[in-house]
């Protein structure tokens, strides 16, 4: 059996700026926005859905930091390293939308991305990575050094 991403869903600080943020940078990524409502905003590709909610008012005060236990950062697929570069300066850069680490995509042919933040700082990534899942190919090829069961 294989399994697929159903949804990702986040809460988000503020829910106006942020739906105008995903539908900036989900939609050109081939994104439909299917509902719009007061709890929730959802994004589909066809495949699996991205969806937002507003947090609540007794959850704020905290914010969201990526370093913190919780998510890191999300990754969206590119068919292409051109469609990453095309992405950046037709998406990103257009709509003042900063790069992070190298203010460009950067990389080679088998991880070639570029990242950014959505307003509640949480680090969105697109790449284009043909062999990021198959086991003989990078990052998969590396040693292991960490056994959880011996602890």
């Amino acid at each position: 059996m294989k399994s697929k991403i159903s949804h990702i869903e986040i809460n988000v600080l503020n829910y106006s700026e942020s739906i105008r943020f995903y539908d900036t940078v989900l939609i050109p990524m081939g994104f439909k926005r299917m509902s719009c409502m007061k709890d929730w905003t959802a994004y589909s590709d066809g495949m699996s859905k991205f969806i937002i909610c507003p947090t609540g008012e007794g959850h704020q005060s905290a914010g969201f930091h990526r370093k913190r236990a919780g998510l890191n950062h999300l990754a969206f697929y590119a068919d292409t390293k051109e469609d990453v570069d095309k992405y950046y300066k037709e998406v990103l850069k257009k709509n003042n939308i900063k790069a992070l680490y190298e203010n460009k995509a950067f990389g080679d042919d088998q991880y070639y991305a570029v990242f950014f933040e959505s307003p509640d700082r949480i680090k969105l990534e697109y790449v284009f990575a043909p062999n990021y899942c198959d086991p003989e190919c990078w990052p998969n090829t590396f040693e292991d050094d960490f056994d959880p069961y011996s602890e």
